[in-house]
């Protein structure tokens, strides 16, 4: 490293003056010199101080003497403007705090690198191999930094698990990369998987696919997409029980036949490929059985005849449902015992034989429409909770009947139920809700037994607050009375039934039921 100092005086405690000049080596000598001696700094002086340059080829100038290049410790340039030296405690202050100005260096900005500097600004936190601080940018790769976080994240500078342009670190059980954190987490969505199917219980996303497509030539495929299957539990029961599949199902203008029966500890993802498939069976068409897991998307069980059954029929397994329809089965839509049921987006729409039925088990229902299900001889209206803990929140519940049981919720002997930003409206007041001990919050009813926090009353829907409610769209439309009644909360659905986006801000107003206008 070389330094320039400037120094007032050099000396060893006795008082001279000097004339910078060049020497040899030997150190202090015995004899004294003054201005006027010489010119020259001889060889043998007390005091021979030198200066840049001063010295004999061969010798450097170190601490004041010329010495060996060899014996030099330090290469230090002393420029001296003063003949009178103070003391020896002086000069070795002068020496090791010079002032400011007459201080410059020409060293490196780091010296720790390659990598992340202690000695960089955060703003350019790695140290490069030429000594530079630089952002990540400057790096060759990230990777080879720490192969724990091999992205550059440009708005930062910083060497990060994951960005969106470059997810490669994500993978397994979090495949998702999360760019407010730039770190991985789990899908949570079947939109965020490259496949279109997560498994949002563990949050890996699905890797494994079968096809299949009634419009193919012949029905003797492999599941390929060259070579697709035929009916969907043609492709069902290919599935080992450890190989989570997506099914994927060719939409059409012919419907899907076949019972479906998915067997125990079957993990599988139902998914409509260019439009909702149509399953349309004359008995139930979906049965999950002990332990399976099932996700449909972008599906539509209908009935066209009087021996549709049950749309799903669920057994101690878990299944979860997006962007599904359930219309016109004959028995009740959707039939769960002691099941995990997850129903987002979805819309159970005029099934004779009621909406949804529970047993046991844990269901939540958001961002789902529940309208015209059941009749005047329908043992099951819109929800019937037998048993087990239901959590409904932006649900439209509105229109059903049901001969034995309440119109829009009927409850047995359930464990907790709460009903949060919904539109609740069945036949009459009298006859909508039938469920001791539910907890109502944020919306708007026509049952007494719904009222708590924020929860409005009144006695009848009007047609006026929906897109076509004679027709079954209980779209809203503006200046219906719950576009602010709602309130969201940290863990809501982040979009409506539509996927239009809800306020994302703890507490915000919001509108109640399934739908909100843009």
């Amino acid at each position: 490293m070389r330094i320039s100092l400037f120094w007032r005086g050099v000396g060893l405690g006795l008082g001279f003056g000097f004339i910078a000049a060049a020497c040899t080596p030997g150190g202090p000598q015995t004899e004294t010199s003054s201005e006027s001696d010489s010119d020259s700094c001889q060889p043998g002086s007390l005091n021979c101080v030198c200066e840049a340059n001063g010295c004999d080829p061969g010798l450097v100038c170190a601490s004041g003497y010329c010495v060996e290049d060899s014996e030099a410790t330090t290469d230090v340039t002393l420029t001296s403007t003063s003949a009178t030296p103070t003391s020896v405690s002086e000069t070795e202050s002068d020496t090791t705090e010079p002032t400011g100005d007459s201080m410059t260096t020409e060293a490196p900005q780091c010296n720790d690198g390659p990598g992340l500097s202690q000695q960089c600004p955060e703003t350019t936190p790695y140290c490069l191999a030429e000594g530079v601080c630089s952002g990540c940018a400057g790096l060759t790769s990230c990777a080879d930094i720490d192969a724990a976080t091999p992205a550059c994240d440009a708005d930062s500078g910083l060497c990060v698990e994951c960005t969106e342009a470059d997810a490669s670190a994500c993978g397994g059980n979090t495949p998702v990369c999360d760019a407010a954190s730039n770190a991985c987490t789990k899908c949570a969505a079947h939109e965020q998987c490259p496949s279109g199917a997560c498994n949002i219980a563990t949050g890996a996303c699905f890797e494994d696919a079968l096809w299949v497509d009634r419009k193919a030539a012949t029905c003797d495929g492999d599941g390929t997409q060259e070579a697709p299957f035929c009916e969907i539990q043609d492709a069902i029961e290919t599935i080992p029980t450890d190989t989570p599949t997506v099914v994927r199902v060719v939409a059409g203008p012919t419907a899907y036949k076949t019972k479906i029966d998915v067997g125990s500890n079957v993990i599988a993802a139902i998914v409509g490929e260019g439009g909702a498939a149509t399953i349309d069976v004359d008995v139930d068409a979906l049965l999950v059985n002990d332990d399976a897991r099932v996700y449909l998307k972008d599906l539509r069980f209908v009935g066209t005849s009087m021996s549709a059954g049950n749309g799903v029929v669920c057994l101690n397994a878990e299944v979860w449902t997006d962007s599904v329809e359930f219309s016109s089965r004959e028995s009740v839509a959707i039939d769960a015992i002691g099941c995990t049921l997850q129903i987002r987006r979805s819309r159970v729409y005029a099934n004779p034989g009621g909406g949804i039925k529970i047993d046991k088990g844990t269901t939540r229902i958001e961002n789902t429409f529940v309208t015209s299900n059941g009749g005047n001889f329908s043992q099951d209206g819109g929800i019937h909770v037998v048993s087990g803990e239901v959590n409904i929140v932006y649900a439209t519940i509105i229109g059903n009947n049901s001969d034995a049981t309440a119109d829009s919720l009927q409850c047995d002997d359930p464990g907790t139920v709460t009903v949060r930003n919904a539109v609740v409206f069945g036949q009459s007041q009298a006859t909508s809700v039938s469920c001791d001990g539910v907890v109502a919050s944020d919306s708007i009813v026509d049952s007494m037994q719904l009222t708590g926090d924020n929860v409005t009353v009144e006695p009848a829907a009007q047609s006026a607050w929906f897109t076509g409610a004679a027709s079954g769209d209980f779209h809203v439309k503006a200046g219906a009375p719950f576009a602010e009644l709602g309130r969201w909360r940290t863990g809501d659905p982040a979009i409506d039934y539509d996927g239009d986006p809800r306020p994302d801000v703890d507490l915000a107003p919001d509108w109640a039921g399934a739908d909100r206008l843009p």
